[in-house]
Formats: structure tokens, C-alpha cells, sequence
């Protein structure tokens, strides 16, 4: 039985998704027990990263256990907002952080890179757009916002400067999100562009936890390579904020969650009951808070209408969903075969590595056809 708690065990990463589970050790095993008694055993020797969504009161005996094995452990709000994890040991290599602050003052390798990762970005966003200008035959409209985009392509190739190809990034993301909505089908979903903190409607209140999911797993191969995750190059140094991980996240945005997103709603895997709606009051406003899409800390937003937020049933849909699609196998050019994103994300990891240590030519972003 699942019940209010879901274990989801694909390839080491463990979902708890509650509001009042409990979870102890028996043995060297963890055990989580809902409210109505269901309980659910986690055998440690296949888990690598566990992952809480909500709230799970924790024994002692039971994060020493966690301890004692070494497994990430990332709290998140029942919202998606990061609130932290268990950490074990600082990265060692000192040189290799050394050689990423150093990049921080050369303008050329700065460029560089932003621009790669951006073009990356771009060119996924292209594709997709025009997949649904094919799906959608004489829609002048996608047409036109296609060739802005192959414009806008162009002309990030001459930039000078990380504040031209930022201002290209946004441009084309405004840009893909005026064609993303032509490609959900339910009437009931009514997308009309990009909003976050809070989420206006559904489909957002998806895009804003997936790409915070998309994150969580991308933050942990920063870290596991020995990378300072918040030494990021497109991303403006901020403190608190990992900024190289929404580095490194730009190139799945598309073929990973907004694919995903679109397919769940077109699909019917996702429904209206999945959702709810919360009005402006000062309860709801500190709730949304909680919609977490940079990891960092956010204030709390002001005046909005109303935020629509994902139920913890939609969570469990989308979470299943999207394991089940970092998964998928894609040729990756750099090894000349076909991985999943799993292993794609960590190679791409690798090579920023390996990039920053002056060991490969160029940072190539994926780019899903």
C-alpha cells in the first residue's frame, strides 16, 4: 500500500511524499509508517539519495543510520521549496575550486561558456517549437515566433558581453512559452505564458517542481564531482543561491520538463482534482512561499490573486512521471552511444569538470532532437 507515503526506488533515489509519516530503524533498515499504519520498509543497500517531500518525523537511530551510510538526504517543503540536507564531507579538491573562482575574472572564458550553455538552451527550445508548429499545420502565429528564434539564434552567436546573451535567453524563453501553451490539448489547463512565485495555474504549478526536481539531481553530480555549487557563470552570483546548477540545468528545461509537463496534461496522467487553488491571505502567501524554483530562500510574495499548487497526490503522479523519464535513452554524441538522462546529466557534469581543469576543448551542451 501506498497510502500518503510513496516509495519510488529507480536507480538509488528514494521519494517520500507525506505530511505526517514517521520514520525509525529496525534493523539495517529504515521503516516509514503512515497515520493509518501502512508501513513501508527501505532496505539501505538501494538507496543513494533519499529525497522528503512534506513532512517525516525522524528517530534518532534512524539518522544515524542515514549517517553512518552516507546517504544524501534532501528535505523539501510539501510545495517544493528547498529547506536542506544531510552533508557528510566537503569536496577535497581544492584546486579544482580554486581554478572555478579563477575563471570568474576572465571576460573570454565567461563568454564563452555563458554563450554555449545559452545556445544549447536555444536550440532545444527551437526544436520543440517546431515539432508543434508540425503537430499544428497553418498556425502562422508558431510560424513567426519560430523564426524569431532562429533570428535570436544568430545573433547570440556575435554577443559580446553576458548581459547580451542573457538578454537573448530571456527574449527566447518569452518567446517558446507564447507557443508551449498550443500544445496542451485539456481546455481546463489555460496556459498563457510563464508565472511563478506563485504558480498562476496548472501547468506552471508543474513546470516551477519539476524544474525544482530537475535541480535537486543536478545539484547532487555538482557535488559529487568536487564542484562549488554556487560558482555559476550565466547565473549572476547571488548569495545563497547555487548558481551553477541553474548552469547546468538550462539544457534539459525543454526535452526533460517541458516535454514532460506537456505530455502529462495531453496524456491525462494529470486532472483538475490534482490541484488546488489558494487565495491571498497571509497564510497563503507564507504556503507559497514555499514554491521553490531557484533554491534559495524567497520572501514572502505579495498580492496575487490566487496561486494554484500541486495536491500530494499530483506530487506522487509527478514524481513517478518524471523518473520514469530521466530514464530514457538519447544518443549522447561525446560517448557515440545511447544513455539515459541519468547518466547524461553526469557526464555533462564531468565535462564541465574536465572544461574548468583546461582538460577539454569546449563545454558542449545536449541538445535532444
Amino acid at each position: 500500500a501506498i497510502s500518503n507515503i510513496i516509495r519510488k526506488v529507480i536507480m538509488g533515489t528514494v521519494y517520500l511524499v507525506s505530511s505526517n509519516g514517521k520514520m525509525s530503524k529496525e534493523g539495517e533498515a529504515l521503516v516509514v509508517r503512515d497515520y493509518d499504519g501502512t508501513k513501508t520498509t527501505l532496505p539501505l543497500h538501494t538507496i543513494d539519495q533519499l529525497i522528503i517531500i512534506g513532512t517525516v518525523e525522524i528517530s534518532g537511530q534512524a539518522l544515524r543510520l542515514l549517517m553512518k551510510h552516507s546517504i544524501e538526504t534532501v528535505f523539501v517543503s510539501k510545495n517544493g521549496r528547498y529547506d536542506g540536507k544531510l552533508a557528510f564531507e566537503d569536496a577535497k579538491n581544492v584546486f579544482l575550486r580554486q581554478k572555478q573562482y579563477d575563471t570568474l575574472h576572465d571576460d573570454g572564458f565567461c563568454t564563452t561558456i555563458a554563450k554555449s550553455i545559452v545556445r544549447g538552451k536555444l536550440r532545444n527550445e527551437y526544436l520543440f517549437m517546431q515539432r508543434i508548429g508540425r503537430k499544428l499545420e497553418k498556425d502562422d502565429f508558431i510560424t513567426q515566433q519560430v523564426q524569431k528564434l532562429a533570428s535570436i539564434l544568430g545573433k547570440l552567436e556575435k554577443a559580446s558581453t553576458i548581459d547580451e546573451i542573457r538578454g537573448y535567453e530571456g527574449f527566447a524563453a518569452t518567446l517558446f512559452f507564447s507557443v508551449l501553451g498550443k500544445n496542451i490539448t485539456p481546455e481546463w489547463v489555460m496556459f498563457k505564458g510563464r508565472n511563478k512565485n506563485p504558480p498562476r495555474d496548472p501547468m506552471n504549478a508543474v513546470l516551477s517542481f519539476l524544474y525544482t526536481l530537475l535541480a535537486y539531481r543536478v545539484d547532487a553530480l555538482i557535488v559529487s564531482e568536487g564542484l562549488d555549487n554556487s560558482v555559476g557563470i550565466l547565473h549572476a552570483l547571488s548569495y545563497g543561491r547555487k548558481s551553477l546548477v541553474f548552469d547546468l540545468i538550462e539544457e534539459y528545461r525543454t526535452p526533460l520538463v517541458d516535454t514532460l509537463t506537456c505530455a502529462m496534461f495531453n496524456m491525462g496522467v494529470l486532472n483538475k482534482g490534482d490541484f488546488r487553488t489558494v487565495c491571498n491571505t497571509e497564510e497563503s502567501r507564507e504556503e507559497c512561499a514555499e514554491v521553490d524554483t531557484d533554491l534559495e530562500r524567497r520572501d514572502i510574495p505579495g498580492e496575487f490573486e490566487k496561486a494554484v499548487l500541486l495536491t500530494q497526490e499530483g506530487i506522487r503522479k509527478v514524481v513517478v512521471q518524471f523518473e520514469r523519464k530521466i530514464q530514457e535513452e538519447h544518443l549522447y554524441e561525446p560517448l557515440g552511444k545511447r544513455i539515459n538522462y541519468k547518466r547524461i546529466m553526469h557526464e555533462q557534469v564531468k565535462m564541465y569538470k574536465r572544461y574548468i581543469m583546461g582538460l577539454e576543448e569546449a563545454y558542449k551542451p545536449v541538445v535532444i532532437s
